[in-house]
């Protein structure tokens, strides 16, 4: 999923005034290596949802696989299509017992949420008895899908197959269970809002998830920081200290252990948990890690 489901969420939501990038070859990829006395570890920015038109990716995400021995993730990337997964998801993301979406949004809000859901082929009668946050995730979904966008070609799904075909180990920097308690919180509180600003941003969908691409792709950190991250901490400060501020935190207690191990780990999250003052590389350099850009090589080297 996107941070919308997570990553879509955490920077797609939130780039209707991005200044469209002009990505070049040679700009530097969102990976790093992070290293301290007890060892070394790669960490690279993800986009979980892609087209298949967004490949081959540049050279230092081959070059941190390559040398890793463990590929950590999120959360389960393999476990997130089990069946049980979906129940446990949906049940966490459901209404108290008697209340609906029209209980709990403005008619205005609803009204506007209703008709977009039925241009997407998705009446709303359908989800009375889910929060906003899951009707959005769907039609996030859904409208992603229109554009070839889809998880299938996302990051996750595109090292967890490399992982596999090459014998490494997958693990990852969160459960199931604790992904879904984040998923359920989005939104709560100010229902409205969080409506309207995700109904606002379907607007410009395509070309909107363009610039998100070509930004990542170019590895440019500070504008990430100054149109994602920092617009999500002004206009839902809860959301950016849910989804992205706890969640750094506890990310480099693990990093810290996984750093320890024998083995060399590549962790992969999504590119708005690595821009800003609250980013993982930020916390990680305020405890002492050495925190460094990967360099691809040159033409002659490869």
């Amino acid at each position: 999923m996107l941070k919308r489901a997570l990553s879509f969420l955490a920077t797609g939501t939130l780039l209707g005034s991005l200044i469209p990038l002009s990505p070049s070859a040679n700009a530097d990829a969102m990976v790093w290596k992070v290293s301290n006395e007890h060892g070394e570890v790669y960490l690279g920015g993800t986009i979980h949802m892609l087209r298949e038109s967004d490949y081959p990716l540049k050279q230092e995400y081959d070059i941190a696989f390559g040398d890793s021995d463990t590929v950590v993730f999120e959360t389960d990337v393999n476990g997130a299509s089990d069946l049980g997964f979906q129940q446990k998801m949906m049940m966490q993301m459901s209404l108290p017992p008697g209340k609906t979406l029209a209980d709990i949004l403005q008619p205005k809000t609803y009204k506007r949420l209703s008709d977009f859901s039925a241009q997407c082929g998705l009446p709303l009668e359908m989800m009375q008895s889910f929060k906003p946050a899951m009707v959005i995730l769907t039609l996030t979904q859904l409208e992603l899908q229109k554009l070839d966008i889809t998880a299938n070609s996302g990051l996750e799904s595109h090292f967890s197959k490399l992982a596999t075909k090459h014998s490494k180990t997958i693990a990852s920097l969160e459960t199931l269970d604790e992904q879904i308690a984040i998923l359920a919180t989005m939104g709560d509180g100010y229902e409205d809002e969080f409506v309207n600003g995700s109904l606002d941003d379907f607007e410009n969908l395509s070309a909107e998830f363009q610039i998100l691409i070509n930004a990542w792709k170019a590895g440019d950190v500070a504008t990430i920081d100054e149109k994602m991250t920092t617009m999500m901490k002004d206009r839902f400060p809860q959301m950016y200290n849910n989804l992205l501020v706890k969640r750094n935190f506890n990310w480099i207690k693990s990093i810290d252990k996984l750093i320890r191990t024998p083995e060399k780990e590549f962790i992969l999250v999504g590119a708005a948990h690595l821009a800003g003052p609250d980013s993982v590389q930020s916390l990680l350099i305020a405890q002492g890690y050495k925190v460094e850009k990967v360099k691809a090589l040159p033409e002659n080297k490869r």
